[in-house]
């Protein structure tokens, strides 16, 4: 008996490593998939304070541009009104719709790194779920050869006797 419980445990041995071994890859990949989702988050957030910063730059620029063509149309004599007025407004509502574009460009950037990143640590914690199910299986198959080892060690000591009717 001590044979059999000696061989059933010898023969479960690699399963339970096994085991184990898919229960810290789990355990790995779950926490890879944390690490992702902060990575992720803290590139659209740097992103997002870039385009802020480009925003506020190019809203000064702007300013800066508005004022020089104030200037140029003052310097030439002309009056405010009628095509100076109207090419100022021109020029405010192009540099305005290009300080759109592109903060509403790098916002949609932010935005697909944020949804890569969700999908990257979902897939991520896709494989730590499947590596906890091999646990389930490992373990299956452990007690199947304590199992198979005890049945057969039982057999062997039992057709051994051998009985005559």
């Amino acid at each position: 008996m001590g044979f059999t419980a000696l061989a059933a445990t010898a023969a479960a041995l690699p399963k339970t490593f096994e085991a184990y071994t898919s229960y810290q890859q789990g355990k790995a990949l779950k926490k890879t998939a944390k690490e992702q989702i902060r990575l992720t988050e803290n590139q659209a957030k740097a992103i997002e304070d870039t385009a802020v910063a480009n925003q506020s730059r190019a809203a000064r620029n702007a300013a800066t541009n508005m004022s020089t063509a104030r200037a140029d149309a003052g310097a030439s004599n002309l009056a405010s009104e009628g095509s100076v007025t109207v090419r100022e407004r021109d020029l405010a509502t192009r540099l305005q719709d290009e300080i759109t574009a592109n903060a509403n460009t790098a916002l949609a950037e932010a935005n697909s790194v944020r949804q890569q990143g969700a999908y990257n640590a979902w897939q991520t914690r896709q494989q730590a779920r499947r590596s906890y199910a091999n646990i389930v299986g490992s373990g299956l198959s452990a007690i199947g050869s304590i199992f198979q080892t005890a049945t057969a060690g039982n057999n062997s000591s039992s057709g051994g006797n051998g009985s005559s009717s």
